[in-house]
């Protein structure tokens, strides 16, 4: 199931991302690089349930055809990716902050170590 809303808002506040981290959440522009690849909820908030069966997803973001987001296991997050047309093969991206932003580095980055700084700010 896919979570939302106020539960949605207190699961991400309980992570304590960095505020560039928070702002790709809105959709805002944190740098270049990744400037276009992360969309509003659209998927999420569909009736139709777009999350991995058997996993309460709390969606960060989404891009065309995927949704970034995190489950919780014994109270830690995992962060996974997966696409929408077949969601039961997500990726299990890591179960840090770091972990995050090292995967949106590898993927995304140019000038890796710049990304990595704003990222992490």
């Amino acid at each position: 199931m896919v979570i939302l809303n106020e539960q949605r808002d207190k699961a991400i506040k309980n992570l304590n991302l960095p505020n560039n981290l928070l702002k790709l959440i809105e959709s805002k522009f944190v740098h270049e690089d990744l400037e276009f690849r992360f969309n509003p909820l659209r998927y999420s908030l569909e009736s139709e349930d777009f999350s991995p069966s058997g996993l309460d997803v709390i969606p960060l973001w989404e891009s065309d055809s995927s949704i970034t987001g995190f489950y919780l296991k014994e109270n830690k997050p995992v962060f996974i990716i997966y696409y929408v047309d077949d969601m039961d093969d997500f990726t299990t991206i890591g179960e840090s902050i770091n972990d995050l932003i090292e995967y949106l580095v590898e993927e995304y980055g140019e000038d890796e170590e710049e990304l990595r700084e704003v990222l992490k700010s």
